[in-house]
């Protein structure tokens, strides 16, 4: 090869090396020249991930933070968690400054004896320290330079001055507090099994950590309402400190309504207190505020009114209101009314009445009652120690519910006399207190089996309707050729499509049921007199249904009214009608 050529190729690639050395990736050196272009000398930028610690000395105020993994913890002005979002934002802002030009130190020093406060960098300036893995970085952050949105920067151990983008001082914490972390406070993974509440409203309750369900434990052993529990620390977790009032320990607890304080939060994960706050008074300049004191820092802060609110609501809004457990896996329902007691037992997925009639419960409505119970709410607490329960009618009870899965022993509650207009009291057998619910959802539960059983049929199994209506009598029979025929009272022959159809309706009908303990207060309606309807539905031997009578008490509108007669049984069911099924059993089955 031409040794001429060699030496060209030998020099371009010292060249390439040099140029790559001084401008390469971050991390390495970049080159950095004087504003003629001509002098250069190298700048490393700071990787983000390397920088372990930072110090920040500005108007004889020093902020420190240190990392430890993935945290953030201030050192200075005081040992405190450290706001890890904006830190890793700095350290970020910190890899990006790149030096725009270079003054040499000759360039500096023709600026006379007074050149650093020139260029802002005397005693007055910023003083950012980095503590990185490849060793410390201090630099001397001046003031800005005449054009270009440029400032001042001076890395110590040199004698020139770089110039760089002005942006970068606005990621500066603009106070000692701004790095400081603003939650109330911080649980970290340890999720608190235990919370005490000293005040006016003062109680303790514990997590059971089987179950994951909240108890409380003082002033009374009883079911704690885990999910307000669980929002009520959710809610303290997010609340974000408006100011730092005060970092002396023996801050004068009367200056802020802090002697004594007029709540106490204690969170606690076993015997271990993972959070201690006392809240005091509001600011006569902020109403909207109060005082806070974390006592793991003892601290004072001042935090938005409502985080307070939360913990000022009496004991009772601390308490499960749910009347029952989760019942709809039992396998067994007995219950003991004025009227009668009855038994239903499932198999598989099927309900069925076995006493006192037997016949198959109704699926929807089974479904329906078990939603019933599970939306049973507890309105008031008006004795958790009972030493006399027939105060409350529940010596000898209204009704009893009992519900048993498998062997096991029935869960049973009972219900007293009325409390007040609208609401009846009721205990469950397995805790101690008497409540009180509303008077509504006691009467929603069936009273007697019969409101429960399944009474949908085909209406090809219908094979008489016997009709009563303003003194007529009609009746219509099915033919063995399926149509309807009239057999007895007027004349005409009925359209048996819309006779099928309105049976079919009146088969796959779905309504609220109750208990009628005297028929006369509907019979004795004018209205009943007035509407003279009656229709008897004879069905073919094998269904859950053997007659259907159906006495019209009232028209609302939307809805009729009717007395329905099962199978003869001595007291009848209130039904509900829809309105336009109504009508159709009025044109179709009627006596005319």
């Amino acid at each position: 090869m031409n040794p001429r050529v060699t030496l060209v190729l030998v020099l371009a690639a010292l060249g390439l090396g040099g140029y790559l050395l001084l401008s390469g990736p971050r991390g390495r050196g970049v080159a950095v020249r004087t504003a003629d272009g001509g002098q250069a000398t190298s700048f490393t930028p700071v990787l983000p991930d390397q920088v372990s610690a930072i110090e920040l000395i500005r108007s004889n105020v020093v902020v420190r933070v240190e990392r430890a993994g993935s945290r953030w913890t201030m050192r200075l002005p005081v040992p405190y968690v450290a706001q890890g979002t904006a830190v890793d934002a700095f350290t970020v802002a910190v890899g990006k400054l790149q030096p725009s030009g270079w003054l040499t130190a000759a360039q500096v020093a023709a600026n006379g004896p007074d050149a650093p406060k020139a260029f802002g960098l005397d005693s007055s300036a910023t003083t950012l320290k980095l503590e990185t893995s490849a060793g410390p970085v201090i630099l001397k952050l001046g003031g800005l330079a005449p054009l270009g949105g440029q400032f001042y920067f001076q890395r110590v151990g040199d004698d020139g001055v770089f110039t760089a983008d002005a942006k970068f001082l606005g990621a500066l914490p603009e106070t000692a507090a701004a790095w400081r972390d603003r939650g109330l406070f911080d649980l970290g993974d340890a999720a608190p099994d235990r919370l005490e509440l000293r005040g006016k409203t003062a109680f303790e309750a514990v997590k059971d950590a089987a179950t994951g369900a909240w108890r409380l434990v003082k002033p009374l052993a009883a079911r704690a309402d885990g999910e307000r529990l669980d929002a009520l620390l959710h809610t303290l977790r997010t609340v974000r400190v408006a100011q730092f009032v005060d970092d002396a320990p023996a801050a004068d607890p009367e200056l802020y309504g802090l002697q004594p304080p007029e709540a106490e939060l204690v969170a606690g994960r076993g015997s271990d207190t993972v959070a201690h706050l006392q809240f005091g008074r509001s600011p006569t300049n902020m109403p909207g505020g109060v005082y806070v004191r974390r006592m793991s820092r003892t601290n004072v802060v001042l935090v938005p009114a409502a985080a307070a609110f939360v913990l000022r609501g009496p004991l009772a809004d601390f308490r499960d209101r749910r009347l029952l457990p989760p019942l709809a896996d039992s396998t067994r329902i007995e219950f003991t009314t004025s009227a009668e007691k009855a038994v239903l037992e499932r198999t598989g997925t099927h309900w069925n009445i076995v006493a006192p009639i037997k016949t198959p419960a109704d699926p929807e409505l089974m479904g329906f009652l078990f939603s019933l119970l599970a939306a049973s709410v507890i309105t008031d607490f008006p004795n958790d120690v009972v030493a006399d329960y027939g105060r409350y009618g529940l010596e000898k009870p209204f009704r009893s519910y009992g519900f048993s899965r498998g062997t096991n022993a029935p869960f049973q509650f009972q219900f007293g006399a009325r409390s007040g207009e609208e609401h009846i009291f009721v205990r469950r057998l397995d805790e101690p207190g008497v409540y009180t619910v509303r008077l509504t959802d006691m009467l929603q539960l069936p009273e007697t089996a019969a409101q429960l059983r399944d009474l949908r049929f085909a209406s090809s199994n219908v094979v008489k309707v016997v009709v009563s209506q303003k003194g007529n009598s009609r009746t219509l029979e099915r033919g063995a050729d399926g149509q309807w025929a009239v057999t007895a009272g007027s004349a005409g022959n009925p359209f048996s499509p819309a006779v099928e159809e309105t049976l079919h309706r009146l088969g796959q009908m779905q309504t609220t049921r109750f208990a009628v303990r005297d028929e006369q207060m509907f019979t004795r309606l004018p209205s009943f007199a007035e509407l003279a309807h009656e229709v008897m539905l004879t069905l073919a031997p094998g269904g859950a249904v053997k007659t259907l009578r159906l006495r019209f008490v009232s028209d609302l509108g939307a809805a009729a009214i009717a007395l329905a007669d099962i199978d003869g049984e001595t007291a009848p069911l209130r039904v509900e009608v829809p309105g336009p099924l109504f009508r159709d059993i009025r044109r179709d089955l009627s006596a005319w």
